[in-house]
């Protein structure tokens, strides 16, 4: 995968791309096709889908920087797999305590 941050971004933030754009990350960073066979099979020029591809990088890299999502959910994973370790501990009074904080972060 040549990106998985990228990858993510996407997930998180394609809906505000367009079809197309959505299309040609999506066969870029998760498919990892290359820049010819993404232009072959779109009927473009390798250059117009490398500028595409950062384009939307940029866009994608923005949306977080604005929006903070995907920052937002690593934290919320975090949490959650103290909240586990916790119990595959058998700290419940700790597990409880990291999980009531959690929610009322949310």
């Amino acid at each position: 995968m040549k990106d998985l941050h990228i990858s993510l971004l996407s997930d998180i933030y394609g809906g505000l791309l367009t079809e197309k754009q959505r299309d040609i990350v999506r066969d870029y960073f998760d498919y990892d096709l290359s820049l010819g066979e993404i232009a072959a099979s779109y009927g473009i020029s390798r250059q117009a889908v490398a500028d595409t591809v950062k384009t939307c990088e940029r866009s994608l890299c923005k949306y977080e920087e604005t929006l903070g999502f995907a920052a937002r959910l690593a934290d919320i994973r975090a949490a959650v797999a103290s909240v586990s370790d916790s119990l595959a501990h058998g700290e419940s009074v700790k597990a409880k305590a990291d999980a009531d904080a959690l929610l009322s972060e949310l």
